[in-house]
């Protein structure tokens, strides 16, 4: 378990390493790499428990020491996914009061420590966290709300992210943070099944402080170590996208659309038209601000026409075209020695698995399925 918790602090500091040295440094990246650091730190302080308490307590200070930084976790990553899923982030005075539970607690260890330092010593010994019953229920629910709650939310900017992103881009692949999305399902699993098992053995003993203290940072060191991994394979947290679109614009557009004039039905037809004659769905990196520009409208209110009067999405409205010129290239003898995925390039696509994904959802069968049967006819 040691060797573990030792691999994660240093994975830990090369990620740190990594993002303070990539050019161009945004917020979100200083936030991440603070959340490294405290994770690195705490299983450090793990590690200095482990060892004060098989040295008999000789430092009455590393009682404890690790379990207000607990607190932190939750709120530093909730942050930084605040950072990333905002486009216009600033840092508010009131992110502040995420500190309260971290101060509360911190100053409870300290006056247990200070005033009673027999009884910390006593609790230390026969391996348990906290001194008495109702301290121990207190501070483990408030990390399980922490954690678990911080975490819930993190998902919840995320789901409405990959919305926004929707509303203006037509190829989210590089952008949709999945990888930042499995992290936190990963982590709210973990830190439900780590806060479950410390609450249901606070009522029935199953097993020893010491078991739970070396599973959960042994689960804390390996979540470190899958950030590393999705990082590094993805390259999503080192490198930065700027977005030269207002994207909550995109999503009130969506919820309460502007007041569209009475030339509507003209400007529908005209995009019609444009999107048949000139195919812009072609470019594979085309978005919102691109077209609409072509049709010397402002984004907002193309995005409204789209989310009013045709029922889609901006993503959903391009790719319906990528999936018509790729049924049209199909149909076209020339194109008989093409691959499936070279006529998906072909039609604006960039990713297979997109390609995938949108051609079964509108057409209720897969690319080689529909290829087999206009071939067939």
């Amino acid at each position: 378990m040691i060797g573990l918790l030792i691999i994660g602090v240093f994975q830990a500091v090369l990620l740190v390493l990594l993002l303070l040295t990539k050019r161009n440094k945004s917020v979100s990246d200083y936030i991440l790499a603070g959340y490294l650091v405290l994770s690195a730190l705490l299983i450090f302080f793990t590690y200095l428990e482990i060892w004060n308490r098989n040295n008999d307590l000789q430092h009455l200070w590393l009682i404890n020491l690790r379990t207000p930084f607990i607190l932190l976790i939750g709120p530093v990553l909730w942050l930084y996914v605040k950072s990333v899923t905002e486009q216009h982030f600033r840092f508010k005075l009131k992110y502040l009061l995420t500190l309260i539970p971290f101060l509360l607690v911190t100053v409870m260890f300290a006056a247990q420590n200070y005033f009673q330092p027999e009884l910390a010593i006593s609790a230390a010994r026969n391996a348990e966290s906290l001194n008495n019953h109702f301290s121990f229920f207190f501070i483990t629910g408030l990390i399980a709300i922490s954690n678990v709650g911080y975490t819930a939310w993190g998902l919840v900017l995320i789901s409405r992210y990959k919305k926004a992103l929707k509303a203006y881009f037509s190829s989210t692949e590089k952008i949709n943070l999945d990888w930042l999305q499995f992290i936190h399902i990963s982590a709210l699993i973990a830190y439900t099944g780590i806060s479950g098992m410390y609450i249901v053995n606070g009522f029935f003993r199953i097993m020893s402080y010491q078991v739970l203290q070396q599973a959960g940072y042994s689960i804390a060191a390996m979540l470190v170590l899958v950030i590393g991994f999705f990082g590094l394979r993805k390259g999503s947290i080192f490198t930065s996208s700027h977005i030269d679109f207002d994207m909550e614009k995109a999503i009130d557009t969506e919820e309460s659309t502007l007041n569209l004039a009475s030339e509507e039905e003209v400007f529908v037809h005209r995009l019609l038209e444009f999107m048949k004659a000139e195919k812009p769905h072609l470019n594979p990196d085309i978005n919102l601000a691109l077209l609409s520009g072509k049709l010397k409208v402002s984004p907002e209110y193309l995005s409204a026409i789209l989310n009013s009067r045709l029922n889609k999405n901006f993503y959903d409205f391009v790719n319906h075209y990528r999936i018509e010129e790729f049924k049209r290239l199909c149909k076209d003898p020339g194109k008989k020695n093409l691959t499936l995925i070279s006529l998906a390039y072909d039609s604006g696509f960039n990713s297979k698995a997109t390609f995938n994904r949108v051609f079964k959802r509108e057409m209720n069968c897969t690319p080689s399925e529909y290829y087999s049967r206009v071939s067939a006819s």
